[in-house]
C-alpha cells in the first residue's frame, strides 16, 4: 500500500482552515483500500515541536499533496521555513524514497485563480530539489466562498469544478504512467460587481482590526518602513 501524506500549511490555529477543508475534499477522492492517508498540519508541527517526526512521514510519501493559501501574494512564512527544513533533512538523512509525485492545492480570497501561480511554481521548484516529480496545481479564486456561499447558484459551476479537479487529482495519483498534465484554474463569476466585492473584503479588514481593539487608520500603518 502507497503513502499518500497531505500537509495543510494554514496559519490559523483555533479554527477550521478553508485550506485544510480543501485537502480533505481531495483525501476523500483517494481510494483507501490503495492507499494510505496521513495528515500533518505545519503550524502544529513546530508549535509542538514535532518537526522530526513529520518529516520522517514526508520521506515515507509516496504523494505529497501540500494546501495552503496565498497571503499577500506569497505562501505563508512558516511553510516556506518547513520546506526548508525539510529539504534540508531530506538530504542530510538520504532516506526518503524516490520516484514521489507532488501536487499542490492554493487558494485566495481573490476572484481570479491565476494570481495563485507564482506560490505553484514555488512548490514545482521545491519537487525538483527533492528529484520528485511535480504533477501540478489546483489554483483556487475566492477559495473561503467555495464553502461560505456553494449552495448559491452563481456558484454551481465552480464547486463542479472543484469537485472534478479533486477527481482528476485522485486519479491522477492511481496511474503510474501519467502523461503531463496542466494546473486547474478554479475562479468565481460574481453576479454582482467587482467594486461591491472589494468593498466587503475591505470592510471585513475593519471589521477584524476593531475586534482587535485598532482603527481604520491603524491598517495603513508601515511599522518597518525607514525614516527618510
Amino acid at each position: 500500500m502507497k503513502n499518500v501524506v497531505l500537509v495543510s500549511a494554514s496559519p490559523k490555529i483555533n479554527e477550521q482552515s478553508v485550506s485544510r477543508k480543501f485537502l480533505e475534499m481531495a483525501g476523500s477522492e483517494i481510494n483507501s483500500d490503495l492507499f494510505s492517508k496521513t495528515f500533518i498540519d505545519v503550524r502544529k508541527s513546530f508549535l509542538t515541536h514535532n518537526l522530526t517526526e513529520d518529516f520522517e512521514t514526508l520521506a515515507r510519501a509516496d504523494i505529497i499533496i501540500i494546501s495552503f493559501p496565498l497571503y499577500y501574494f506569497c505562501m505563508p512564512g512558516m511553510l516556506t521555513r518547513f520546506l526548508v527544513d525539510y529539504h534540508n533533512y531530506y538530504t542530510s538523512s538520504g532516506i526518503a524514497k524516490k520516484n514521489v509525485k507532488i501536487y499542490t492545492i492554493v487558494n485566495c480570497g481573490f476572484p481570479e485563480p491565476e494570481i495563485n501561480l507564482e506560490a505553484v511554481r514555488i512548490i514545482k521548484s521545491f519537487s525538483q530539489h527533492l528529484d520528485a516529480e511535480f504533477r501540478f496545481g489546483v489554483l483556487i479564486g475566492g477559495g473561503a466562498m467555495m464553502f461560505a456561499a456553494k449552495d448559491a447558484p452563481f456558484m454551481k459551476k465552480a464547486v463542479q469544478k472543484l469537485k472534478s479537479a479533486f477527481s482528476s487529482m485522485a486519479a491522477d495519483i492511481q496511474h503510474k504512467n501519467s502523461t503531463t498534465t496542466d494546473s486547474i484554474y478554479i475562479g468565481v463569476n460574481f453576479p454582482f460587481s467587482r467594486h461591491l466585492y472589494f468593498f466587503m473584503g475591505n470592510k471585513g479588514w475593519i471589521t477584524m482590526a476593531h475586534k482587535n481593539k485598532l482603527h481604520k487608520k491603524d491598517l495603513y500603518k508601515k511599522p518597518y518602513q525607514l525614516n527618510e
